[in-house]
């Protein structure tokens, strides 16, 4: 699992993937929604599956500020793309 964050990037540059991925037309995204705002989760799931062709296997965490249960990291992980940490 490849894990980059974008609020603290390395002060010597910016973060790179890893990954050889150049498209995410039929590869299954996880989308970990945290619960705090449905119409921009809602949007960005629209985005991923109409513009880009992603396959999103959507979950839902229990509480908006809670960390996520290992299960649902989990679960995410076992997708070739994870988008989380969305904030408002």
């Amino acid at each position: 699992m490849e894990i980059m964050i974008p609020v603290w990037p390395d002060s010597a540059g910016d973060q790179l993937a890893k990954s050889d991925l150049q498209a995410l037309g039929g590869i299954e995204v996880a989308l970990v929604d945290d619960n705090l705002d449905a119409d921009y989760m809602g949007e960005v799931e629209n985005q991923l599956v109409e513009v880009h062709g992603a396959i999103v296997r959507k979950f839902l965490k229990p509480l908006g500020t809670a960390p996520s249960p290992i299960s649902l990291i989990e679960q995410a992980a076992s997708c070739r793309v994870a988008v989380i940490g969305m904030a408002m």
